[in-house]
């Protein structure tokens, strides 16, 4: 098959891709290996960034030199040479490449200056309790340590209370059976994040998110571009850009955005080798799809979906497999199963916590959505926060295509399909926008573009395409930009660096779970590994007994106001002396009085501050 000139804007951004795959494999191996190091990321990024522009001077030299010639008609110059016969036919492709290109970089501009402006209003997602306090602390630690195993002075005298297994004091980590904690995370994303925290410091996980959305967002438009036309494929590419979900999401260190850059990037790769039948698409596709094994358990479902349609596709055409490459085919898996089976030794926490949480699930005590009542809760959140109305133009999209029998359009629905489970049993907490994580990264997606493709095949040629298209967009901005300059705990950070200096560093502090008024936004994190203090969330009074105060010079309490009942139950104000009053204020989204069953955009969730007062104790001698 011909394979057109504008080819060469796919593989431009294909190597983008690429670059970017082996530097989140390269630090992987190093964290699996303990020699997480930066300088070795660095030299990698340097030397990946001048391949990079290589690569595309190369490529704007030989546009510049198309567009010489066909001003002059392809006949000969006074003087000059006659443009090469046997070219003539590609000028007209190469000369569509060029505006492919010019909307390539239109559109990269716009996602970059989208994602600077995102970033300039996001707070480090650094505290304690929850799913990203937990990845950016695992990330912090891994670039601190070189490594992921690591231990405090403070662990140390909590292992001896509670040994190996969960560490309660310190949420999403867990002892090993020699006393250090691990993280109970993947490993992908948490190197993801390490190497620019690395690099960058607390910006760098800001810059790390910001990566993997512009490679979701340019996927995403030359997904939709290669199954469509340019008009429908900047259609698709506001919809994402305004969407509310990513937008969110971006702010939040969750393995969500990993996956986001990563699957979408794959499933263009696969559908470009489809298309063109070029195997440097095939082999780009399965690295993306790969290295997902190291960051969401989900992978699985995605290589074995994958496997499927590879070969349905070419179940009447067995030679084309045959021409694949078996050795470099070969090299790549073989590489990735031994750093697998490294990968299960080091990170075996991971593994097992995702097999117990798999089968806690299926509990009713441990997940509000595990009902059958799950999907109809679900329809009133998408309803709610405007993601229903794509959902069913896209699944009307699928029906289509079905009976149109267009199964090269439905290329990503056949790949993401196994996880159309979370519809049914989400397994996560109802708390919303938080529970829409779990369908943030593939199945919402996956609804807007086949909502684009059948809206393309419909009405592209139609006068009411472009109001239709500017109406679902105003309906996303209409949601989702009065939470484009706003973060959760905002400033709550530069507040507990301003607390932590009442500590010396061997000091002990024991922070309540509520003291900075929410127990997913725990300071006792930050206190630790970002400002040096033998800091650790306290949730029983009993376990003071049992630690070696001699070898703390002092022992102090961070104790909000509303939770000393706790510890008036076992006497132990009478222990502590107050040393000072403290007040932490934090910015929140309250979605705790929305009515779901109200109209669309009635009562958006409100953007909230509370302030929490308390005091420091020091523990008696």
């Amino acid at each position: 098959m011909k394979i057109p000139a504008k080819l060469d804007v796919y593989k431009l951004f294909s190597a983008l891709g690429i670059f970017i795959l082996g530097l989140e494999f390269l630090a992987i191996i190093l964290a699996l290996l303990g020699f997480f190091y930066w300088p070795i990321l660095a030299i990698y990024i340097f030397c990946g960034f001048i391949f990079l522009i290589y690569i595309g001077s190369t490529k704007l030299q030989n546009y510049t030199k198309v567009q010489k010639y066909k001003k002059y008609n392809c006949h000969p110059r006074e003087g000059g040479d006659p443009f090469p016969h046997h070219l003539v036919s590609t000028l007209d492709s190469r000369l569509r490449g060029n505006d492919s290109k010019i909307q390539l970089f239109s559109v990269s501009l716009i996602s970059i200056l989208f994602i600077i402006f995102l970033s300039s209003s996001a707070e480090p997602t650094v505290f304690s309790g929850r799913d990203q306090g937990s990845f950016s602390e695992a990330a912090i630690r891994l670039s601190q340590n070189h490594r992921l195993e690591f231990e405090t002075p403070t662990s140390k005298e909590f292992f001896k209370i509670y040994g190996p297994g969960t560490a309660l004091n310190f949420p999403g980590f867990n002892y090993t059976t020699d006393g250090k904690l691990i993280t109970h995370f993947s490993i992908g994303y948490i190197a993801w994040l390490a190497i620019f925290y690395s690099l960058f410091g607390l910006n760098g996980l800001a810059i790390a998110n910001g990566i993997l959305f512009f490679l979701f967002l340019i996927s995403f438009f030359l997904l939709a571009k290669i199954h469509s036309n340019a008009e429908s494929a900047f259609f698709a590419f506001a919809l994402t850009l305004s969407s509310f979900v990513f937008s969110w999401f971006f702010k939040f260190t969750l393995s969500e955005n990993l996956v986001l850059g990563l699957i979408w990037f794959g499933i263009l790769e696969f559908s470009l080798f489809l298309k063109y039948r070029d195997h440097f698409f095939l082999f780009s596709a399965l690295g993306a799809f790969l290295i997902l094994a190291f960051t969401r358990i989900e992978a699985w479902a995605f290589l074995l979906a994958l496997a499927v349609v590879f070969f349905i596709f070419y179940k009447k055409d067995k030679k084309k497999i045959e021409k694949i490459n078996r050795k470099i085919l070969l090299w790549l898996l073989g590489i990735f199963f031994i750093i697998f089976l490294i990968n299960l030794k080091v990170n075996s926490q991971f593994y097992l916590s995702s097999l117990k949480g798999l089968i806690n699930s299926f509990s009713a005590e441990e997940s509000s959505l595990s009902s059958v009542s799950a999907l109809s809760y679900l329809l009133k959140i998408f309803y709610y926060y405007n993601i229903l109305p794509f959902l069913l133009i896209g699944l009307t999209g699928i029906s289509y295509f079905i009976w149109k029998k267009r199964y090269d359009l439905l290329v990503p629905f056949f790949i993401i399909l196994p996880i159309f489970i979370y519809l049914i049993h989400p397994g996560i907490s109802i708390d919303h926008p938080w529970m829409l994580r779990r369908f943030s990264f593939a199945i919402i997606p996956l609804g807007i573009f086949c909502a684009v493709l059948i809206i393309d095949r419909l009405f592209s040629k139609k006068l009411y395409f472009f109001p239709l298209a500017f109406i679902l967009v105003a309906g996303n901005l209409f949601f989702s930009t009065p939470y484009w300059n706003f973060s959760e705990n905002k400033n709550l950070l530069a507040q507990t660096k301003t607390l932590s200096e009442n500590f010396d560093n061997n000091d002990l502090i024991l922070v309540d779970r509520l003291a900075s008024g929410n127990g997913w936004s725990m300071i006792s994190g930050p206190l630790n590994f970002l400002y040096g203090k033998q800091a650790a969330y306290f949730f029983n009074p009993t376990d003071l007994d049992k630690i070696d105060a001699t070898k703390f010079d002092n022992i102090y309490f961070i104790i909000p106001d509303q939770s000393l009942a706790l510890y008036e139950k076992f006497g132990l104000p009478e222990k502590l002396i107050p040393q000072k009053d403290y007040s932490l204020q934090r910015s929140y989204l309250d979605t705790t009085d929305i009515d779901t069953t109200s109209g669309i955009f009635s009562n958006l969730p409100l953007k909230s501050e509370s302030v929490t007062q308390g005091k420091i104790y020091l523990l008696k001698k």
